[in-house]
C-alpha cells in the first residue's frame, strides 16, 4: 500500500468526525456502510492492505441487497418481498428506510472497489473515482434544483451524508493523485469513459424522470376516473329523482304509504347509498319512509322545520311546488353527514301536495364508489375543509404524491384527496433506468480498460521507439567516434593525409606490380618558418604541401604519407625509375608555384630522394635508407632538386 500523506490523514480524520455523527443521529444501512467504507480507508492509510481489502469486500456485501433491490425486475423479486425482508430485519423499517439510497449504493461500491483494486490505475481506479465523483455532484445539483412533484425513488444522499461522501472522494484523490498526476495515458483513458458514464447518467435521469412523471400523470388520471364515475351517478341519481316527483303527477291524491314504498323500492335498489326516500308533507311533517328501518322509523312524524332547521331554506320552496333544492352538508337525523335533495311532488291538477326528500350518508356514498378499489393501493378522504367524511383504503407507508379533486355534491363543494402508497407505486415503476445505469458504468468501466490498455502500450511503444532512436544515434555517433579513431590512427590529424603506420602498413600489401618507386621528400629550412613564421603558418605550410603531394601521387596510383616533422614520403607501384624521378620532379616545380614564402621573401621549396625496385623481395628498411641517403645528397646539392638513389633488387 502506498505511504501514508498529510493531506489524506487530514481529509480522513474530518470523513471519520462526519460518519461518527451521522451514526449517532441514525443507524441506517447507510450510516453502516459509511463507517465500514471510512475503516478500510484508514486501514489503507495505515499500510494495512488485507484488512482494508476485507472491509471495503464487506461494504459490498453489506450493499448487494440495497442494489439487487433497484435492478432486479418486479417479476423475479416483488416490491412486496423486498418489503417483507426489511421488516424481517427490522420490524420497524421499511424498504425506503432499510436500502441506501440508489447513487449514494453506487458511490460507495465504486469507492470500496477502488479499494479492492489496489488503487491501481491500470484496473480502472480513477474511473472509479472519477464516477463517484461524477454521482456525486448529480446528487448535489438535485438538491438545489428539486423537483415538482417531489420524487418518488429516493436516489440522492441526505445533506449529511452528502458531505461525508465527499469528504471521502477528497481523501481517496488525496491517497491517488501523486501517482496519476501527468500521465497522459490515463487522462488519455479516462475522458471518454467519463463521457461515457455522463451520457449514461443523463440517460438515466431522463428516463427515471420521465417513467415517474407518467406514474404520476397515471395516479392523477385514475383519481380523475373515480371523481367522474361519482359525478356521473350523482347526475343519475338526480335524474331519476326527477322522475320520481313527477310520476305523482298522474295521481289525484296524495302518495298512501303502499304506493310510496312501491315506487320508492326500485329507486332505492338502484342507489344504495340513498339513506332514505321520505315523503314530506306541506307541513315539514315526515309521513312515509323507505326503506322502513329502525332508523328511518324513528324519523317518521317529525317535522323538519323544527328537527332539522338547517335544511328549511331548501325544503321551502319544494313544499311550494316552486323548484328542487338540497341542503348543504348537514348531520342527518339518522346520526351521518350527507345531504338532502328535496323535489316538490304535485297531483295531476299541478297542485303542491308535499315534498319528495332523499337523504344521500356520505360514508355509504363513499362506501359503494370504493368498493372497487384495492384498499392497499392508496388512501382516499372525502373532506370538506379539515372535517374528514370519509376514508378508505389501509396503506401504511403513503408517497409522496397527494392529488386533490374538487367535487359538488348537491350545493356542497368538496374535495377528495387520493394519496397512492409508496410501496404500490414503486411496484408500478420499471427497474430499466437503474439497469441501464448499472449497465453504462460497467460499458464505461470495460471502455476505460480498453483504452487505458491502447494507450499504455502506445505509450510503450513510443518510450521504445524513443529508445531505440537514442540508442541508434548512440551507436551512429560510437561508429563515427570509431571511425574517427580508425582514421586518427591511420592519418596525419593536421595534414589529413596518411601517416607512417598507414603508409607502411598500404607499402606491405602494395608490393605487385614492380618496379616499384619510393620518393621520400623534405621542405627546405623549414625550421626557419617555424621560428621567423610561427607554427601556424607552418602548419598552413604543411597542409598546403600534403594536399598538393597527394592529388599528384594518387593521380599515378601510389600512396602519399606524412612520414614525420616536415618530411613527407611517396610510393608508387609499377612506377620506374625515369618516371618516379619526374613525378618527384614536376612535385617540386608545383610546391615553388604555391607562392609560399620564408621570411625574407625567399619561396618554400622542397627537395626529394628517389629510389626504385625492379626485382626480387622489397626491404622496405633498405628502401627507406636509400631514399634517405639520396634526399641527404639533394640538400648536399644545395637542396629545392631531386637526387636518384641506386635502384634496389637482386
Amino acid at each position: 500500500m502506498r505511504l501514508p500523506t498529510r493531506p489524506a490523514t487530514w481529509w480522513l480524520i474530518l470523513t471519520s468526525a462526519a460518519a461518527a455523527v451521522g451514526l449517532a443521529n441514525t443507524l441506517s444501512l447507510s450510516t453502516v456502510t459509511l463507517i465500514t467504507s471510512t475503516l478500510a480507508l484508514w486501514a489503507a492509510l495505515i499500510q494495512r492492505g488485507g484488512l482494508a481489502r476485507s472491509l471495503a469486500a464487506l461494504t459490498l456485501i453489506l450493499l448487494l441487497p440495497s442494489l439487487l433491490s433497484y435492478i432486479t425486475p418486479e417479476g423475479w423479486i416483488s416490491t412486496a418481498q423486498w418489503q417483507r425482508l426489511a421488516s424481517a430485519l427490522n420490524q420497524q423499517s421499511t424498504l425506503e428506510t432499510w436500502r441506501t439510497p440508489l447513487l449514494v449504493t453506487l458511490t460507495l461500491a465504486l469507492l470500496a472497489l477502488s479499494l479492492l483494486l489496489h488503487q491501481r490505475a491500470r484496473l480502472g481506479a480513477p474511473l472509479l473515482l472519477a464516477t463517484a465523483l461524477l454521482l456525486l455532484c448529480t446528487q448535489l445539483i438535485d438538491r438545489i434544483i428539486g423537483y415538482d412533484p417531489p420524487t418518488l425513488l429516493h436516489y440522492n444522499a441526505s445533506g449529511s451524508t452528502l458531505f461525508t461522501l465527499a469528504l471521502m472522494i477528497a481523501t481517496h484523490i488525496a491517497l491517488t493523485w501523486s501517482y496519476w498526476r501527468g500521465k497522459r495515458y490515463i487522462t488519455g483513458a479516462l475522458w471518454p469513459a467519463i463521457t461515457l458514464m455522463l451520457v449514461a447518467l443523463l440517460l438515466w435521469q431522463q428516463q427515471h424522470r420521465s417513467i415517474e412523471s407518467a406514474l404520476y400523470q397515471r395516479t392523477h388520471a385514475e383519481g380523475e376516473a373515480l371523481i367522474s364515475r361519482i359525478t356521473s351517478d350523482i347526475q343519475a341519481h338526480r335524474q331519476a329523482m326527477r322522475r320520481f316527483s313527477r310520476f305523482w303527477q298522474l295521481l289525484d291524491e296524495t302518495p298512501n304509504a303502499s304506493q310510496w314504498a312501491q315506487q320508492a323500492a326500485d329507486y332505492h335498489a338502484d342507489f344504495r347509498y340513498f339513506l332514505n326516500i321520505a315523503f314530506i308533507a306541506t307541513d315539514s311533517q315526515v309521513t312515509h319512509v323507505y326503506p322502513p328501518t329502525l332508523l328511518n322509523r324513528n324519523i317518521q312524524g317529525k317535522r323538519l322545520f323544527k328537527a332539522q332547521p338547517r335544511g328549511r331554506q331548501a325544503l321551502a320552496p319544494a313544499l311550494q311546488g316552486e323548484r328542487e333544492g338540497s341542503t348543504g352538508l348537514v348531520e342527518l337525523l339518522q346520526g351521518s353527514p350527507g345531504i338532502i335533495y328535496y323535489w316538490p311532488i304535485k297531483n295531476n291538477d299541478k297542485t303542491p301536495v308535499g315534498a319528495a326528500a332523499m337523504a344521500v350518508s356520505i360514508p355509504m356514498l363513499a362506501d359503494m364508489l370504493f368498493a372497487s378499489l384495492t384498499p392497499e393501493h392508496a388512501t382516499l378522504r372525502w373532506h370538506n375543509g379539515d372535517s374528514v367524511l370519509a376514508r378508505f383504503g389501509t396503506a401504511t407507508q403513503p408517497g409522496p404524491w397527494q392529488h386533490h379533486y374538487k367535487l359538488t355534491l348537491g350545493q356542497e363543494p368538496l374535495t377528495l384527496t387520493r394519496e397512492p402508497n409508496r410501496d404500490y407505486l414503486l411496484s408500478q415503476m420499471s427497474r430499466l433506468p437503474s439497469i441501464g445505469l448499472t449497465l453504462g458504468l460497467v460499458l464505461a468501466y470495460l471502455l476505460y480498460l480498453v483504452l487505458y490498455t491502447f494507450k499504455r502500450l502506445g505509450e510503450q511503444h513510443r518510450a521504445m521507439r524513443f529508445n531505440n532512436r537514442m540508442l541508434q544515434l548512440e551507436i551512429e555517433k560510437r561508429s563515427e567516434l570509431q571511425k574517427e579513431v580508425e582514421w586518427l590512427a591511420s592519418h596525419d590529424e593536421l595534414t589529413g593525409i596518411a601517416n607512417r603506420r598507414h603508409f607502411l602498413a598500404q607499402a606491405g600489401k602494395l608490393t605487385q606490380p614492380l618496379p616499384l618507386s619510393l620518393i621520400l621528400c623534405d621542405i627546405d629550412h623549414f625550421k626557419r618558418v617555424n621560428d621567423q613564421l610561427g607554427h601556424l603558418v607552418g602548419d598552413d605550410y604543411l597542409e598546403a604541401t600534403a594536399k598538393l603531394g597527394a592529388t599528384l601521387i594518387a593521380q599515378h596510383g601510389g600512396i602519399f604519407a606524412r612520414y614525420g616533422g616536415e618530411e613527407f614520403v611517396a610510393w608508387l607501384p609499377a612506377v620506374d625509375h625515369q618516371r618516379a624521378l619526374a613525378i618527384a620532379e614536376q612535385l617540386r616545380r608545383q610546391v615553388m608555384a604555391l607562392s609560399l614564402a620564408h621570411a625574407d621573401d625567399t619561396p618554400l621549396t622542397l627537395s626529394a630522394g628517389v629510389v626504385t625496385h625492379t626485382q626480387g623481395e622489397i626491404n622496405m628498411p633498405r628502401l627507406m635508407q636509400a631514399a634517405d641517403e639520396a634526399l641527404y645528397r639533394a640538400k648536399e646539392q644545395g637542396r629545392n632538386c631531386v637526387a636518384s638513389a641506386k635502384s634496389e633488387g637482386t
